[in-house]
């Protein structure tokens, strides 16, 4: 099994991160470029391959700062008064987004170098730049899905790990 997540992580290996999108909790991480033709016809652009990560995740920067998935819920920072009404749930509205869109947008360094597979369906990616993005699902809360690697490319490649185990 080691190998087998090994070799679908190895896909995404040389490619830069280009894009960070959420719902809700859900934070999905796009590597490369493609785009894909809804059945309305509009076009979006998004990774070629995008890791969708619904467990507890830390993005450690080359600087020493962190980004964590728990930052979601907290209110971005704005200069001036904040907003007095806070809905996390809003794309942009809370630190986590603001902070990963900075980092996508000032960073062309941001190529996966290495990937590591941990225990307890646990993914360790190392970023060219020394960045690493961990991944540390709780199997005390157990989810449908903890997380979940596909192409956007129409090869229906995918994989992830889940409270039933790999699939």
């Amino acid at each position: 099994m080691q190998e087998q997540l090994q070799a679908a992580f190895d896909k995404i290996k040389g490619l830069p991160l280009t894009k960070t999108t959420r719902n809700e909790l859900v934070q999905y991480f796009h590597f490369g470029k493609t785009s894909y033709t809804t059945p309305q016809g509009l076009i979006l652009d998004v990774g070629l391959y995008t890791l969708a990560v619904n467990c507890p995740w830390t993005f450690e920067l080359a600087n020493g700062e962190t980004i964590k998935h728990s930052e979601v819920f907290m209110r971005k920072r704005e200069p001036g008064l904040p907003s007095p009404k806070f809905d996390w749930k809003v794309p942009g509205a809370n630190l986590r987004d603001q902070r990963l869109q900075g980092l996508v947008i000032s960073s062309q360094a941001l190529a996966i170098e290495t990937s590591e597979i941990k225990d307890a369906y646990g993914i360790a990616l190392t970023f060219v730049n020394g960045a690493r993005l961990t991944l540390a699902p709780d199997l005390g809360k157990p989810q449908v899905e903890y997380w979940q690697l596909f192409s956007n490319s129409g090869d229906n490649f995918s994989t992830g790990a889940g409270a039933a185990g790999i699939k």
